[in-house]
């Protein structure tokens, strides 16, 4: 993803190329995301009003839960993505990782007096889940760098354009 300039130096193509943040904050993003859906899931009661007063083709609960599985397992698969796995193989590890957090949160609900086991709540997060392939397939053509080296390019960037 990088090509030769006149001057011998490497320059990154812009289009292709995306900030990855440190470890520690990428990590953290996963934990508050998988922990707001533990809280919203397991911790607090059902909301008493319905926020679906009129559910079209999909309700609005099962899009809730599309995108808070396609969520994890994008902060996830963002976390991962400086592993020296191969791609094929994290694809699988991120795609069941978000799969059994999202069937493991369906299973303990049905253990709480206010909740219960969904099957249509699980095929939600299954294809919040599975959102995560298109990403994968992308992925290749894709550069991370440091998320500082990233904006230093960018304010370079800005400067040689400035006449």
């Amino acid at each position: 993803m990088t090509g030769e300039t006149t001057s011998g130096t490497s320059e990154r193509t812009a289009s292709h190329c995306l900030p990855l943040l440190p470890g520690w904050v990428r990590w953290s993003l996963v934990l508050a995301v998988g922990g707001s859906i533990f809280y919203l899931s397991i911790v607090t009661a059902p909301p008493e009003t319905v926020f679906d007063t009129r559910p079209r083709l999909v309700p609005l609960d099962k899009w809730r839960h599309f995108l808070a599985y396609a969520a994890f397992g994008g902060v996830l698969a963002y976390a991962t993505t400086d592993r020296k796995r191969r791609a094929r193989r994290t694809a699988v590890l991120v795609v069941a990782a978000t799969l059994l957090y999202g069937l493991g949160i369906e299973v303990g609900q049905s253990f709480l007096p206010d909740r219960y086991f969904s099957l249509a709540d699980a095929y939600g997060n299954a294809l919040g889940a599975a959102f995560l392939g298109p990403w994968y397939a992308v992925r290749r053509r894709v550069e991370f760098v440091p998320a500082r080296e990233w904006i230093r390019e960018r304010v370079a960037g800005r400067r040689a354009e400035k006449p």
